[in-house]
């Protein structure tokens, strides 16, 4: 936990937030490109070796068809890297904190990811494909186009 410790008390590169196109499929997916805000923050810097640790909170356009409990909506991101960094991780632990009244829009919380930059410069973190589960149903979604870059971390030397 030590490592968790030293990234909290790092600057924070400031939480962006993107709009991203997502076309869905599975059971009950809205038709058409469906917009989603992607709010994620990364630390300033780091040192090169070092992980990033990234938290993501993502709010759809998508409205709740019937009363979601609280805790009923779980899901996960992938994350392009980009820049110093190359690859892809996922974040996970996206969950609706409070209930979500029937007609309104779905908002998950609570998404993390590390990320281990081995490679001095910009490293930069795009929303990727995701997927949302509600009530044992899967629902899977790609990025209409291409995602812009929701944060960025400095990696250093020395």
């Amino acid at each position: 936990m030590t490592a968790g410790l030293a990234v909290l008390a790092a600057p924070a590169a400031g939480a962006a937030t993107v709009s991203v196109g997502y076309t869905c499929a599975g059971p009950g997916a809205p038709s058409g490109v469906q917009p989603v805000q992607i709010s994620m923050t990364a630390p300033a810097s780091v040192p090169v070796g070092g992980t990033a640790e990234l938290s993501v909170d993502v709010t759809t356009s998508i409205k709740a068809p019937l009363t979601l409990p609280a805790r009923s909506v779980t899901g996960e991101l992938g994350i392009t890297l980009g820049g110093a960094a190359s690859g892809s991780v996922t974040a996970t632990g996206f969950t609706n904190a409070a209930v979500v009244p029937s007609g309104t829009a779905v908002k998950v919380t609570g998404g993390k990811a590390a990320v281990k930059l081995d490679a001095a410069g910009t490293a930069t973190f795009a929303p990727g494909k995701a997927s949302v589960h509600v009530f044992g149903v899967t629902v899977e979604c790609v990025v209409s186009g291409t995602a812009p870059v929701a944060a960025t971390t400095e990696v250093t030397t020395g």
